[in-house]
């Protein structure tokens, strides 16, 4: 584990942590559902491009602190050298599925803040109002989902580990969001659903980029691959 020192002084959520699942671009092994459409290099381009977009705005947020944490596969430093954040903490991603190492991580920053919100690079729509809502539904909620269009979701947020509650779920398919809520009435656990949102997963998900006029401005290159292989 990596931390360079919170600047604490700075953020509004001290007893929060949001936490941001990511692995490093390595060619070939990233946005891979996006490979036929964009192939290799285009898809290593735009899963470069959502990573640095996702970083570099929660950075400006100045929200609470942040763990970026990272598959075990992926090389720390290159991390620390692309975003020399002062607040930022690096962990290492453990587990067998995605159930098992969200579950880890969410219990890890559990044992140290209060609040925890998890999500990924899929989704530049996310904002800085979506991550104060879902703070502000664990006040009354153990769990908070801002679901995705395709059955699964963009965001999770807890105030309390629960064991199993990840477990029996199809990750990956569209019922992941039905399956976690009948996983969470089973265990009694009460959750807030924010509003849905759409991530980039395969071919038919990069129309909406361009809806995302931060991330369009900011990575035009990006628009010129996905125009070059329409």
């Amino acid at each position: 584990m990596t931390n360079g020192g919170l600047s604490q002084n700075k953020l509004q959520y001290l007893d929060t942590q949001i936490i941001i699942f990511a692995r490093e671009p390595v060619y070939g092994q990233v946005k891979t559902r996006l490979i036929p459409a964009l192939g290799a290099a285009g898809a290593t381009e735009l899963y470069t491009a959502l990573l640095d977009f996702t970083l570099n705005k929660i950075h400006t947020y100045h929200l609470a602190p942040v763990c970026l944490c990272i598959t075990p596969e992926s090389r720390t430093a290159f991390f620390l050298k692309r975003y020399p954040f002062t607040e930022l903490q690096i962990t290492t991603q453990k587990g067998d599925d995605l159930g098992q190492r969200m579950a880890h991580a969410l219990k890890q920053s559990l044992s140290h803040f209060s609040r925890a919100i998890l999500i990924g690079t899929d989704c530049p729509f996310l904002n800085q109002n979506d991550l104060e809502q879902a703070i502000a539904a664990l006040d009354n909620h153990d769990m908070v989902f801002s679901p995705a269009r395709d059955g699964g979701y963009v965001l999770v947020g807890a105030r309390c580990s629960v064991p199993g509650n990840f477990t029996g779920i199809d990750w990956g398919s569209e019922q992941v969001m039905r399956q976690t809520r009948k996983r969470l009435k089973e265990l009694k656990i009460s959750w807030q659903e924010l509003a849905r949102q759409q991530d980039i997963d395969d071919e038919n998900d990069l129309k909406y980029l361009q809806h995302v006029h931060e991330f369009s401005d900011a990575y035009p290159h990006i628009f010129d691959i996905i125009n070059g292989h329409s």
